[in-house]
């Protein structure tokens, strides 16, 4: 018997940041898990740096419907940092939060939050109560690794870290999912993310 029967998880950035191909890696772990899962993608004009996001749900008993309702997202994984507070409402009180710290400042994403903000976005995301990570990418950039395009994979690797899964499972999936020849640098970021992950949560 699994000792985690689910969670409900939100996965949110904007177009071009593999939100999509993250979904993917992680259905695939989970069904390799032996978990029911349902997942619903949402793009928003996601070719033009609108919001990307997906609703992940994995339960050991049938998932009836894909969405998530406000207040039970265990999970909140974002890759940019508008996208984490459009979602902040949604989360439960005990969930936890992933979100780089990257902005993109798009008409088509910064519309959708009503008025201009008094304080950064980072700043209302660091003051909730939830247990949170908050990751830098220009912190950890690097000459093996273009982070600003595989900050999904380096998230990856990240999460998986920290919900203590098998990196060689998850590893295998990379491999197995993104063309042969992007997958030394995929590696090179999931090995990062889980490195980054490791020392944090020392400290956490």
């Amino acid at each position: 018997m699994m000792q985690d029967t689910g969670k409900n998880i939100i996965i949110a950035g904007v177009g071009g940041q593999g939100i999509l191909l993250f979904s993917n890696l992680l259905s695939k772990f989970y069904l390799k898990l032996g978990y029911e899962l349902k997942i619903s993608d949402v793009i928003g004009l996601g070719q033009r740096g609108g919001g990307v996001e997906s609703h992940f749900r994995y339960s050991t008993k049938p998932v009836l419907s894909p969405f998530i309702k406000a207040g039970d997202v265990d999970y909140l994984i974002s890759f940019e940092q508008t996208e984490a507070l459009r979602h902040l409402h949604s989360l439960k009180e005990e969930g936890v939060i992933f979100s780089s710290t990257y902005e993109l400042t798009s008409t088509s994403v910064n519309t959708r939050l009503q008025n201009d903000l008094a304080e950064s976005k980072m700043e209302i995301i660091n003051r909730t109560e939830n247990k949170k990570f908050i990751i830098d990418p220009e912190k950890h950039k690097s000459s093996e690794f273009d982070i600003s395009k595989m900050m999904n994979i380096f998230m990856l690797g990240y999460y998986t870290e920290f919900r203590g899964y098998s990196h060689d499972e998850m590893i295998q999936i990379v491999k197995e999912s993104v063309p042969a020849k992007f997958i030394e640098g995929n590696l090179k970021a999931y090995e990062k993310g889980a490195a980054v992950a490791r020392e944090e949560l020392v400290t956490a």
